[in-house]
């Protein structure tokens, strides 16, 4: 309560900076709510995607395995037609030749290739058993019947293929053009997702992924392989391709309504595989991004993460091995919902905000003006209008609480009753307005003459006072100074008249008696005033 009367501005000042200090709390609350909102949607649709690309996998996963069973049933019993008994006839005339083509219906199968024997002797992996051969060659014209009935247009895959170690080859889309037969079956012979179905690298006989790698059109693709066995022999490598056009399509396609970032899968390594953003995956992080980016996935299946100004999330998915990364941009999480949101709760702490700013400067202004206003009527009731000059009341009041500080620390205590000498006559003479500049004379002169630490008042008409905490021959000599300085100038009365202003001086002490009591003292002086006037006036009187 007393710094409310003392200092208000500061009180208001507290108070408004407590209420920006809530709003600006309030609002930072409800935007780690919104944020907290928004990193959980962006997970979840993340996740939703991911689920959505893995159930592809895992039907395409499905698909490689019927295939496998289908080959591995057939190879146990094969199940020979006439075309079939003539193809496989047909072989013994061909397998000498670099490259032959077996078909088990000529408009209604896939073409089953394959080279020489002699050149198969060339490829450590590739092994020709005519045991077992013709049982294997009789599946795969089988598994070109079902082929053909594929769609290369809804299916997830781009390819679908066999690779019997045997040296032919069975695949659900044709070479490239131009493309050197004996060359690129080099190139599959020693890729990974062939050389990585051998028994010693892989014993548990289970699919892998891998890539990206080159495709048969060229094109960047993700492989699925799943080894094909029989009886404890190693025949051949079921392969799926998944090219990036294709990931992307499904990619697209999963996309929520609502507005999210760039979607990018990349593999485990941080290779990119698909993007469904224009341009390339890659183009989206520098080199210790990604690095940040690997360190933190190998320690979780999902989370988040900040780069710059962009906000990065990711979850792992349960086949291909590859990562699922979304990243939005501060632009790109502005448009969203919760973006909007965000920007309609910033708006309003900001408008809020100039509210306030505005608000607790017209309330300053409207204290400071009061506090004027109170200074300036309290200066009104304590000070004479016209000589500026503490009036009777409030003169007496300091007076006696000088006179009493002075008693307690044991020091002098002295009076001075001034009164302008002819006062009277100068009202009649010269009017009421040269009496005025009379008046106001003195009190600058009394002003400017005794010591800052003195207190001076009209306490009448004429009649001046002042109070000194000094001894007696120290407030003569204040009088007297007093005394000359008023009488050395000139004061204009009006009309081309100049007045000369003496006065006539009493002084009084709590020397002489102990006395501290400052109406007796300025009774004391008083009446030693009016010895001086009748001394002659213009003169200082300290004794009876």
């Amino acid at each position: 309560m007393k710094l409310a009367h003392s200092h208000p501005e500061a009180v208001i000042h507290v108070c408004f900076l407590l209420v920006f200090l809530f709003s600006s709390v309030l609002t930072w609350r409800e935007g780690s709510v919104l944020k907290a909102t928004y990193e959980l949607s962006q997970r979840a649709s993340l996740k939703d995607i991911a689920d959505d690309l893995d159930r592809q996998f895992q039907f395409s996963l499905d698909q490689l395995l019927f295939c496998r069973n289908m080959l591995q049933q057939v190879m146990r019993a094969p199940a020979e037609n006439s075309q079939m008994r003539r193809q496989l006839d047909y072989f013994s005339l061909l397998r000498s030749q670099p490259v032959w083509h077996l078909y088990a219906s000529m408009t209604h199968s896939l073409p089953l290739s394959g080279i020489a024997d002699d050149a198969v002797a060339a490829y450590p992996l590739l092994r020709r058993d005519d045991a077992r051969l013709k049982p294997e060659l009789a599946a795969t014209l089988m598994m070109s019947l079902i082929l053909q009935l594929n769609d290369a247009n809804r299916d997830f895959h781009s390819r679908l293929w066999y690779l019997s170690r045997a040296g032919f080859w069975l695949s659900s889309t044709p070479l490239p053009q131009g493309e050197d037969t004996l060359r690129y079956l080099t190139r599959v012979v020693n890729a990974p997702w062939f050389t990585a179905m051998r028994p010693e690298s892989n014993l548990s006989r289970q699919p892998r992924w891998s890539g990206p790698d080159a495709t048969a059109a060229g094109r960047s693709a993700l492989t699925l392989s799943l080894p094909v066995d029989l009886d404890g022999y190693w025949y051949g490598v079921l392969a799926m391709d998944f090219s990036a056009a294709n990931i992307r399509q499904q990619l697209l396609l999963s996309l929520p309504e609502r507005p999210m970032g760039s979607i990018l899968f990349y593999d485990i390594n941080l290779r990119p595989l698909a993007s469904a953003v224009d341009g390339p995956a890659t183009a989206h992080f520098t080199a210790e991004q990604i690095a940040r980016l690997q360190r933190a996935i190998a320690h979780s299946d999902r989370g988040a993460l900040r780069l710059d100004t962009r906000y990065i999330s990711w979850v792992k998915t349960r086949y291909a091995r590859g990562v699922l990364i979304n990243v939005d941009t501060l632009r790109q999480s502005l448009t969203g919902s919760t973006g909007q949101v965000a920007l309609a709760l910033l708006g309003m702490w900001l408008l809020f905000t100039l509210a306030l700013l505005l608000s607790h400067q017209l309330i300053i202004r409207l204290v400071r003006r009061l506090l004027a206003m109170q200074e300036k009527l309290r200066w009104r009731a304590s000070h004479d209008g016209l000589t500026k000059m503490l009036n009777r009341s409030a003169f007496f009041e300091r007076a006696n609480a000088l006179a009493y500080e002075s008693q307690l620390r044991q020091r002098p205590f002295s009076v001075i009753q001034l009164d302008l000498d002819r006062f009277k006559q100068v009202n009649d003479g010269y009017g009421h307005e040269a009496g005025d500049r009379v008046l106001a004379y003195a009190a600058a002169v009394i002003d400017d003459t005794i010591d800052p630490s003195a207190i001076a008042g009209r306490v009448g008409g004429e009649e001046f006072c002042i109070a000194l905490a000094v001894t007696a021959a120290q407030a003569v000599a204040i009088a007297e100074k007093v005394r000359v300085a008023l009488a050395q100038k000139q004061v204009f009365a009006g009309n081309s008249a100049w007045l000369r202003v003496t006065a006539s001086l009493g002084v009084a002490s709590s020397e002489a008696s102990g006395d501290y009591h400052f109406e007796s003292l300025r009774s004391i002086a008083d009446r030693r005033l009016y010895i001086a006037k009748t001394s002659g006036r213009n003169r200082v009187c300290d004794r009876d």
